[in-house]
């Protein structure tokens, strides 16, 4: 019922042999759904035809998307990702507009930071203690006799935001124990110094992705993947400022609007996305949208995502050569952090190209919960080379040339063709 069996890891001419063959076999296996123009996948039509592109020319094969299908890991996963949401928000009001914010040792962020990582580890502890956490920070600042006043300022938070989560229903009262102590924090965001490999299961999270982007009032992200066995089967990402109609044409950037999107997606169940205030998302079909990536999206009729100017993973350069060698004429839309991967899976842009300097290493918590969410939309996401991405070597991720993503095999297919070609 879907078409999400799309092996890798790869090599340049692996890759592009076995993307055109499954891509041509795709027509024929799966006939053309059409949905109402009501709908998400109506609209990108609807948008597709103003621009021209064939519907006939590359059916859009069904993806299997039932929320209530989904396990119990990944509800608890996602009630975590709206609760540090939640959190985020509230200290995203406060930043805005505040060009003296930064990610010092005692700022908002800092603390949105600890206080973000402790609340998902506290909710992941209750229903699933027996998988472990990485994640991006520890408390050993919070912990030394200095941090005291960091530290009450981070454990303020997670008891304002579960006092407030409790007050108006999103969860039961009692689900928690509150007040939370200092040592219950400290306790929670340790959790996460987790190394991934590949046998048992592992939570990889990233409290809050986009630090510039949660500074300036754009986009950012609460991410956690789920891997078993080394497979990264399960993601959600809690995109607050991410909105649920589409951009325009011509848009250089994706406006930011509240309540955002939660993106949840596991390996055979597809990607839903929903509000992200929604109550038991994944108990229901309300507000719930099945999404999916763009399956005719071509070099010709894509759109690529880049970073904003002062990413320190960006290179312009290099996308913009490969957007030219594609010939991709849209306009460029700049999103911050992981959000891309759901913009992605929500059609907003069709290619996401990363190419970090040579000496910057990429950590597991930058991507786990994007990929779960892109492969199960029916995108493709590998290394710069065709390569899959291998989360099982600790906390850092290896890989070559690059990281891209793309909306269907037959544009990564010719994505990697083109990179192969700029590289000799």
């Amino acid at each position: 019922d879907n078409c999400q069996a799309y092996p890798t890891p790869y090599r340049h001419t692996a890759a592009r042999a076995m993307f055109a063959t499954t891509a041509a076999a795709c027509p024929a296996q799966y006939p053309l759904c059409r949905a109402p123009s009501s709908c998400r996948r109506g609209r990108r039509a609807d948008s597709r035809a103003r621009r021209g592109v064939a519907l006939s020319a590359s059916p859009e094969p069904r993806v299997l998307a039932h929320p209530m299908s989904f396990p119990p890991e990944m509800r608890t996963a996602v009630e975590a990702v709206q609760l540090a949401s939640r959190l985020c928000m509230a200290t995203q009001d406060i930043l805005v507009g505040d060009d003296r914010a930064a990610k010092s040792d005692d700022s908002p962020v800092t603390v949105a930071d600890f206080a973000a990582q402790a609340l998902v580890g506290l909710w992941l502890e209750r229903s699933h203690p027996d998988i472990k956490l990485v994640a991006e920070e520890n408390a050993d600042a919070l912990r030394v006799a200095g941090g005291a006043s960091l530290s009450s300022r981070v454990t303020s938070l997670v008891n304002e935001t579960l006092a407030s989560a409790m007050e108006d229903g999103f969860i039961e009262s009692g689900s928690i124990e509150i007040p939370v102590t200092d040592t219950f924090v400290w306790d929670a965001i340790d959790r996460g110094a987790g190394s991934p490999s590949g046998d048992g299961a592992f939570w990889i999270l990233d409290p809050i992705d986009g630090t510039k982007g949660f500074i300036a009032g754009r986009q950012y992200a609460v991410a956690l993947g789920l891997m078993v066995n080394g497979s990264v089967c399960g993601g959600v990402l809690g995109c607050p400022n991410m909105p649920q109609e589409l951009i325009p044409e011509d848009a250089t950037f994706i406006p930011p609007q509240r309540p955002g999107t939660v993106f949840a997606a596991y390996e055979g169940k597809g990607c839903v996305a929903f509000p992200a205030d929604a109550k038991d998302a994944l108990r229901s079909e309300k507000n719930v949208t099945p999404v999916r990536a763009d399956s005719f999206a071509s070099p010709h009729t894509a759109r690529y995502m880049e970073s904003w100017g002062d990413s320190v993973v960006a290179n312009g350069d290099k996308t913009s050569v490969i957007a030219k060698a594609l010939g991709i004429t849209r306009t460029a839309v700049r999103v911050d952090s992981m959000a891309k991967y759901g913009a992605l899976a929500f059609g907003y842009a069709d290619l996401y190209l990363r190419f970090p300097p040579k000496e910057y290493r990429e950590k597991v918590w930058d991507h786990a919960a994007g990929v779960a969410v892109v492969e199960a939309a029916g995108g493709v996401i590998t290394d710069g080379e065709g390569n899959a991405l291998d989360f099982t070597k600790g906390r850092f991720l290896d890989q070559k040339g690059g990281i891209v993503a793309s909306a269907n095999p037959s544009l990564h297919a010719a994505l990697l063709e083109a990179l192969a070609k700029i590289d000799e």
